[in-house]
């Protein structure tokens, strides 16, 4: 946590009790060590399309559905839908189960497959893009959605300041040196885009909130 759990715990009592689905999701994931977002981050989602009232959703990560839920909940409040991907076939097939106990199963398309293959197929713009999968990918991921984004269009990408070990100086094991190599490379190329206007959280694991402003010819690893 890059902040102190004390105030994630807070800031979650704040949020009030989840309903039941949501908080047997929360646990089996805990359980099994299933990487889904937090409750505030879940939260901050749902909100973010409500305000800005997104039809075409995209989600990079389904894994159980937990963050899926809590975009297609708002995504029935704006009429809007959510296409979400995910490579991990018996995870997807878990996350179809909870859309279902859910009522959501109508408004969630679920995707099997590796993402960076699949996006280079997708013809479609959207509204709000919300990216939470490997995080040594995230800057493939920036540079296959950046033409998929609308203009006006809203990015949101979890886990970007991981543990902290983003911030110059860090200490942690020779094993995430690529890892967290990626997220700096991935935050600067982001943050420095003119053709979005970006702030970054610390919140959850860190949480970059982008929106694209439609400038015109700006290129983005290769993609005008």
């Amino acid at each position: 946590m890059f902040y102190p759990f004390e105030m994630e715990h807070y800031l979650e009592k704040l949020l009030g009790e989840r309903d039941p689905l949501l908080r047997e999701m929360e646990e089996q994931a805990l359980k099994e060590t299933i990487p889904v977002v937090t409750p505030m981050v879940g939260n901050f989602l749902n909100l973010l399309v409500k305000m800005s009232k997104s039809q075409a959703i995209l989600e990079i990560g389904t894994a159980i559905g937990y963050s899926t839920i809590w975009l297609a909940r708002a995504a029935e409040e704006s009429g809007g839908h959510v296409t979400t991907i995910d490579m991990n076939k018996d995870r997807l097939a878990r996350a179809q189960e909870y859309f279902k106990r859910a009522g959501l199963q109508d408004r969630v398309t679920s995707l099997e497959g590796d993402a960076c293959k699949i996006l280079t197929k997708v013809d479609s713009t959207f509204d709000f893009v919300f990216i939470d999968a490997a995080k040594g990918e995230y800057l493939d991921y920036l540079y296959l959605v950046y033409p998929l984004i609308a203009p006006g269009g809203i990015l949101v990408v979890d886990n970007v300041l991981f543990r902290g070990w983003v911030v110059p100086e860090s200490q942690f094991a020779p094993k995430y040196d690529r890892m967290v190599g990626g997220l700096r490379q991935f935050l600067q190329e982001l943050c420095q885009n003119p053709d979005f206007s970006t702030t970054v959280l610390p919140f959850g694991d860190g949480v970059s909130v982008s929106q694209r402003l439609g400038n015109e010819g700006f290129r983005c690893g290769g993609v005008e």
